[in-house]
C-alpha cells in the first residue's frame, strides 16, 4: 500500500515538473489553434477572429466549445480585450470587471445575447435581429464574421482592430531562420510575392495552409493582413495570412515541423487569466523589401522574448522542485517514524 502511495505522489511530482517547462507553437493555423473546430462551419470566422485578437484563449485550454452557449463572462473578456481595456497582460478578471464598467456588458452572470455582443463591440450600432436571443459560440463567431466585409460606424473588424490588408499572389520564394528561445526552438519566416519580401510575424495565424511555410512556394496567397506596427517596428509584419483554398491536402495543413514538435500554443495566447498580445498600434504597413536584397531576418526583438520567456520558465520550475521536495521529505519522514515504532 505504502509503495502504491510513494509511486502515485512520485508521479504527480514528475508530472508537474513537465507541465512547468514552457512550451510554445509559434505559427498557428486551423489544425493547432482550436483542438475543437476542424468539423465547425464557421472555422475561417474563429481563425480570423482569434488573429484580430477579438476572442481569445484563457487559462491554457485550447478549446473554443463551439456548441456552448456564450456566457457574459466570456464576452467580457474577448470585448474587453479587444478594446484593450486592463491594460496590457492585464489579468482576465481585471479586463472582466473593466469591460463591465465600461458598459460593455451588462453584467458578468448568465448568458449573453445578441444585443449584448452588438454593445461590446460594436456599441449597439450593428444590425441585430432578435437582440434578445441568446447565441452559441458558434452562432456569436458567424454573426461577427460579417463584420470583416460589411462596416459599422464606417469601419469593419479588421479596421476597429488596426490591421491593415497586405499582399495576395503567387508565393516566389520563402526564407526562414530557426530561433531558440530558452527550450523552445521555433521558425521565422519571409516570403517573396510580386518580387518584394515580407516579414511573417513570429506568431501569425494561417488559414489554408501548413505551419511550414517553405511548402508554399508557387501557392496563391488569397489575402493577408499586417499587424499593427509597433513603435520599434514600423514597417509592419503579416499577422494573418489567407491562402487559397484546395492548395494543401488535409495532412499537408495538418503536419507539424520538427521545431514545433511536443509544443503547444503560444506564451502569448495562453497565459493563466491574462490578455494576449496588445492588439493596438499604428497603422502604417511600411515598405515592403526588394527580392533580390539581402536577407534581414530583423531577430533584435527576440532578445527581450527570450530573456521574458527564460525568467518565466525560471519562476514556476523551483516553485515545484520545492513543493515536490517538500513532499518527498514528508514521506521518508513518515516511514522512517512508522518503522520505529
Amino acid at each position: 500500500m505504502m509503495k502504491k502511495v510513494v509511486s502515485s505522489i512520485v508521479a504527480l511530482f514528475l508530472m508537474l515538473l513537465i507541465g512547468a517547462v514552457p512550451v510554445s507553437a509559434h505559427v498557428q493555423n486551423e489544425k493547432n489553434l482550436y483542438s475543437d473546430i476542424e468539423y465547425s462551419e464557421v472555422l475561417q470566422e474563429i481563425v480570423l477572429l482569434h488573429g484580430i485578437r477579438a476572442i481569445g484563449i484563457e487559462g491554457g485550454v485550447n478549446l473554443f466549445k463551439p456548441f456552448e452557449l456564450l456566457t457574459r463572462s466570456d464576452l467580457a473578456f474577448w470585448a474587453g480585450r479587444f478594446h484593450g481595456l486592463g491594460g496590457a497582460g492585464a489579468a482576465a478578471d481585471a479586463i472582466r470587471q473593466a469591460a463591465l464598467e465600461e458598459g460593455l456588458v451588462p453584467s458578468l452572470d448568465g448568458y449573453a445575447t445578441y444585443g449584448d455582443v452588438n454593445q461590446a463591440y460594436f456599441g449597439g450600432a450593428a444590425p441585430v435581429v432578435d437582440a434578445e436571443a441568446t447565441m452559441t459560440r458558434e452562432d456569436f463567431a458567424l454573426y461577427m464574421g460579417q463584420f470583416f466585409t460589411e462596416p459599422v460606424d464606417g469601419k469593419t473588424l479588421f479596421d476597429m482592430a488596426n490591421y491593415e490588408a497586405g499582399p495576395t499572389g503567387i508565393v516566389e520564394e520563402v526564407d526562414k531562420v530557426t530561433v531558440t528561445e530558452g527550450d523552445n526552438t521555433y521558425d521565422v519566416f519571409r516570403i517573396a510575392i510580386g518580387g518584394k519580401w515580407y516579414q511573417v510575424s513570429h506568431h501569425p495565424k494561417i488559414l489554408n495552409g501548413p505551419v511550414d511555410l517553405t511548402q508554399w512556394i508557387d501557392k496563391m496567397v488569397e489575402a493577408s493582413w499586417y499587424a499593427p506596427a509597433s513603435a520599434d517596428d514600423a514597417e509592419g509584419e503579416l499577422d494573418i495570412i489567407k491562402v487559397g483554398e484546395a492548395q494543401f491536402t488535409d495532412e499537408e495543413i495538418g503536419a507539424i515541423p520538427d521545431t514545433e514538435a511536443g509544443h503547444s500554443h503560444g506564451e502569448e495566447d495562453i497565459a493563466a487569466g491574462g490578455a494576449e498580445e496588445d492588439a493596438d498600434g499604428s497603422e502604417d504597413a511600411g515598405e515592403a523589401q526588394d527580392v533580390s536584397a539581402p536577407v534581414d531576418t530583423s531577430l533584435q526583438p527576440l532578445q527581450s522574448t527570450a530573456d521574458e520567456a527564460e525568467k518565466d520558465g525560471g519562476r514556476s520550475l523551483p516553485i515545484v522542485l520545492i513543493i515536490g521536495g517538500a513532499l518527498l521529505v514528508l514521506i521518508l519522514l513518515w516511514l522512517i517514524l512508522r518503522k520505529r515504532k
